[in-house]
């Protein structure tokens, strides 16, 4: 990838365009000028692409230092519309444009990619792919900008500890960067191994802490002695004066219950035929001396016989005709004892079970006062209600348990896929170790160790420099970040990753004119862009003619970055 151009504007009209060279880029204050090179804004540029890669806007106008506000910078924020944009061929091969608008409110800050307007998300999204080939949540865009861009004190003197320019990032994001600038190609294992990772802390953390009111509140003993007197309270509940279950019972009456009603629709049906029987022979008896003879004349034409030459006088009517009605009588009764001796067996029957069943009810009533009866109701409901809310710290304990084992089960699938990855990271330690040591020979003349100490197991990395020579913020501390930076363009190129080769330096000042000269010259060797910004007074005559020709741009009091 390359930086081209990054270009500011106010209101529309362009105020800097400044065009990156391939190697070494100076950015520094013009040599013919008698006044001062400080607060000119040479550290502005790099403060810019910061900016936009999502930086706060803070450091390009407030001193950082004592914290206050450049006053003429302030104004040009809050009363024009002011733009940067940066071009860069991204490692997609594509050009892309970005560009904010520097304004202190963030309501008022836009973003636009190839001068469409986006949202934050969208931009962040799209720088990260593009410049970076990351393509997944971590790491971010603010995670990733300080390593190519020391912009300020802090980034410059803390070698691999860059980003904790105000607070220490986690060892999770620490782990995720650098995993990431060592070559981990499957960014999207990094994101869901610290997900996993957090996850996981966050369990521990919540077990802990119920085992320890388990524990401590002594919750299973709680429990077990609630269930013990929540038994002898329902069981006192459930016995009669008899010391009988009342359950049994209560099931004694339901079978009861259920012979009733058997022998309730057989009574009932018993009853309906009795009824009709006894209901036809009263009918039958009332109309017994009326009966017509056309009745006769049915039987006997049925049977092809005339009355009149059957019947020869009233007697032997009379007698034949008493007899029919009495073979009817005995027909209509018939089976009438058997059907009253079924009812009356049913309804003794029925009787009896009524009685039993009254027994039963009897033996369920207990002779224990309304009052304690009352209270042992009231104190099942207190220790069910205790028991439901200690069940559910335990339930919920045992959850943890459940989630605990299953993401440490998904963490160790993660793992060994990263397994693999690692081995490129181990790859690329090797070649970043060798170009390490060979600057740092060439600039302090003995090699510098960088160790990524990285864990196999799980990923986690403490990267370490064996600073021999560095003091703690000089200018050998800031060349020992240099080295560090220009010793990763090396090996990314080396390798032919797909990682970004620029870096932005703010003030070398403080290094020695000699090691100046030797990091002009391996810069200028870089198949990569080195950004730095200096005083031009730390050129002597002929260093300036030798490197006058990478200088992107020269600013003074009269020409300030912003022109104000």
């Amino acid at each position: 990838m390359k930086l081209l151009k990054l270009i500011t504007k106010v209101d529309g009209n362009v105020i800097r365009e400044i065009e990156f060279k391939d190697t070494l880029n100076i950015i520094t204050n013009k040599r013919d000028s008698n006044l001062s090179g400080n607060q000119i804004g040479k550290s502005v540029p790099g403060r810019i692409i910061d900016f936009l890669l999502d930086g706060s806007i803070n450091p390009i106008y407030v001193d950082e230092e004592f914290g206050t506000a450049e006053p003429s910078i302030q104004q040009l924020f809050e009363e024009h519309n002011v733009t940067s944009s940066l071009s860069y061929i991204g490692l997609d091969s594509n050009i892309t444009e970005i560009k904010r608008t520097l304004a202190i409110e963030a309501s008022d800050i836009c973003y636009y990619v190839d001068s469409e307007v986006k949202t934050k998300k969208e931009y962040n999204t799209h720088i990260l792919k593009t410049m970076f080939n990351v393509h997944s949540t971590k790491p971010t865009l603010r995670k990733l900008a300080p390593k190519f861009l020391r912009t300020d004190t802090n980034r410059m003197t803390k070698t691999v500890k860059f980003n904790d320019d105000k607070f220490p990032i986690s060892q999770a994001d620490r782990n995720t960067l650098f995993l990431y600038l060592f070559n981990v190609e499957d960014t999207e294992i990094l994101s869901k191994i610290q997900k996993f990772k957090t996850l996981l802390d966050n369990y521990k953390k919540k077990l802990t802490s119920f085992n320890g009111i388990i524990k401590d509140d002594k919750i299973i003993g709680t429990i077990e002695s609630i269930k013990k007197e929540l038994g002898k309270l329902e069981k006192s509940l459930l016995l009669s004066e008899n010391n009988t279950d009342k359950l049994a019972i209560i099931d004694e009456i339901n079978s009861i219950d259920n012979e009733q009603n058997n022998l309730s629709d057989q009574i009932l049906s018993l009853e309906l035929k009795v009824n009709n029987i006894t209901k036809t022979q009263r009918l039958f008896e009332t109309n017994q001396n009326h009966q017509l003879l056309s009745e006769l004349e049915a039987i006997y034409g049925y049977a092809a016989i005339k009355m009149d030459s059957v019947i020869r006088d009233y007697d032997s009517v009379l007698r034949f005709h008493n007899h029919l009605l009495d073979t009817k009588s005995e027909f209509i009764t018939d089976g009438l004892e058997k059907l009253q001796l079924k009812l009356h067996k049913a309804t003794d029957n029925l009787k009896l079970l009524e009685k039993k069943k009254s027994s039963l009810y009897l033996e369920l009533k207990s002779k224990k006062k309304i009052d304690e009866i009352s209270d042992s109701v009231i104190r099942i409901g207190k220790l069910n209600k205790t028991l439901i809310e200690l069940n559910a710290i335990v339930e919920k304990k045992d959850s943890i348990e459940t989630r605990l084992e299953q993401e440490t089960k998904n963490l160790e699938e993660l793992s060994e896929k990263l397994s693999g990855e690692l081995q490129n990271v181990l790859t690329f330690e090797t070649e970043f170790k060798k170009n390490f040591k060979a600057y740092t020979k060439i600039f302090y003349g003995i090699e510098y160790n960088f160790n990524l100490n990285l864990d196999t197991t799980n990923g986690d990395c403490q990267p370490s420099v064996d600073d021999i020579q560095s003091n703690n913020d000089g200018g050998l501390k800031r060349l020992e970040a240099i080295t560090f930076d220009l010793s990763y363009i090396k090996s990314v190129d080396s390798l032919n990753l797909l990682r970004p080769t620029f870096v932005v330096h703010d003030s070398i000042d403080e290094v020695d004119i000699k090691h100046i000269r030797q990091l002009f010259d391996e810069s200028i060797q870089l198949s990569g862009q080195h950004v730095v910004s200096m005083l031009v007074s730390q050129l002597e005559k002929g260093d300036y003619q030798k490197y006058k020709d990478y200088i992107v741009l020269e600013l003074s009091q009269e020409d300030k970055y912003f022109k104000v």
